[in-house]
């Protein structure tokens, strides 16, 4: 009986193991690669932009996206930030982009869809990103 828990018991600990280790590769696989995102009016937009983050949202005014974000460093929780953000403002219209870039090498795309509707964001590295934009 005792032999029995306890190769229950390693079972369970090596299935555990192994769906952390799946779930960090694909966790570092989605961070290299562009992801594609669709957002709707007022739902909160987060992407990664190496030491940075971009934060915010977006609501159709006029037939156009108004697109507000917040840009500034990750912060840290273990000690207070003395650094400010800066506030983006952008007024695109159905089908217009913009992009913006980090110097470490992560980039986001910004799409206004179909009658301002969606806003759809791609996200990773400014090499496959920053061309979506030129």
């Amino acid at each position: 009986m005792l032999t029995k828990s306890i190769k229950g018991v390693a079972f369970s600990g090596l299935l555990i193991a192994s769906l952390a280790a799946v779930a960090t590769v694909a966790s570092n696989a989605s961070t290299a690669l562009p992801a594609e995102t669709t957002y709707v009016p007022m739902q909160a937009i987060s992407h990664d932009l190496g030491s940075k983050a971009a934060i915010g949202y977006f609501v159709r005014e006029g037939g156009a996206c108004q697109v507000i974000m917040m840009i500034g460093d990750k912060a840290d929780a273990e000690s207070a930030s003395m650094s400010s953000a800066a506030r983006l403002r952008l007024a695109l219209l159905p089908g217009q982009r913009a992009g913006l870039d980090s110097e470490e090498g992560r980039s986001i795309d910004l799409t206004c869809g179909e009658a301002a509707d969606t806003l759809i964001v791609h996200n990773g590295p400014t090499a496959e990103i920053a061309p979506l934009t030129n």
